[in-house]
């Protein structure tokens, strides 16, 4: 699943950039636990307006194959209905 790959790339990336940007400003005031769990919650927070159309794109996929998977197993129950 590419998408998933993808998307999963950008959020740590996004997470990395956090970090080192809050680092580069706080390491002087805070050790760095404080400092990556900041970085945590602000790239949470960008992810969702930054990353928007990958997890859309990452969404359609999902549901493309759920729909998949939905309608092979219907036919595999309206088969076991005909025997």
């Amino acid at each position: 699943m590419k998408e998933f790959g993808i998307y999963t790339g950008l959020r740590a990336g996004l997470f990395a950039v956090c970090l080192g940007v809050l680092w580069v400003v706080l390491h002087t005031w805070l050790s760095i636990w404080p400092i990556a769990l900041l970085a945590l919650v602000v790239s949470s927070i960008l992810s969702i307006f930054v990353l928007r159309a990958a997890r859309d794109r990452l969404a359609g996929k999902i549901d493309t194959r759920a729909a998949k998977i939905s309608s092979r197993l219907e036919q595999a129950r309206s088969a076991e209905d005909d025997d």
